[in-house]
C-alpha cells in the first residue's frame, strides 16, 4: 500500500506552480493588449471639460460593443494603440469609450 500523505514541500511546490499557471493569462493580457487612458483633460480649456461632463464621457461604454466610439459617427481614430478624437468633444478619446452624443455611423 501506498503512502498519499503529501509532505509541506510538496504541498508548497504545488502551491507555486499553481499561482504561476494562474497569473499567466493576465501576463500575456498585459504585455500584448496596452491599456488606454483617455481622460487625461489637464490641457484643456475648462468649458472643453465642462462639455465632456455635460455629455458623460467615458472610457468605457456602458453599452458595450454595440454603441461605442469607434463605432460613432464623430469619432476620428487615432494610431494604433491610442486614443482618437472627436469632432463633438474635445480631448482624448478612447475607441471603446462613449458619451450621450453617441450616433450610429452612416
Amino acid at each position: 500500500m501506498r503512502n498519499s500523505t503529501l509532505t509541506r514541500r510538496q504541498i508548497l511546490g504545488h502551491g507555486v506552480r499553481l499561482t504561476v499557471v494562474g497569473a499567466t493569462p493576465a501576463l500575456l493580457t498585459a504585455c500584448t493588449k496596452p491599456e488606454l487612458h483617455c481622460e487625461d483633460v489637464s490641457g484643456l480649456r475648462e468649458d472643453d471639460v465642462a462639455l465632456r461632463k455635460q455629455l458623460e464621457y467615458r472610457d468605457v461604454s456602458p453599452h458595450g460593443e454595440s454603441k461605442n466610439c469607434k463605432s460613432c459617427a464623430f469619432y476620428l481614430a487615432g494610431k494604433k494603440n491610442e486614443c482618437g478624437r472627436c469632432t463633438l468633444v474635445k480631448g482624448p478619446i478612447h475607441p471603446l469609450g462613449y458619451c450621450s452624443s453617441w450616433a450610429a455611423k452612416g
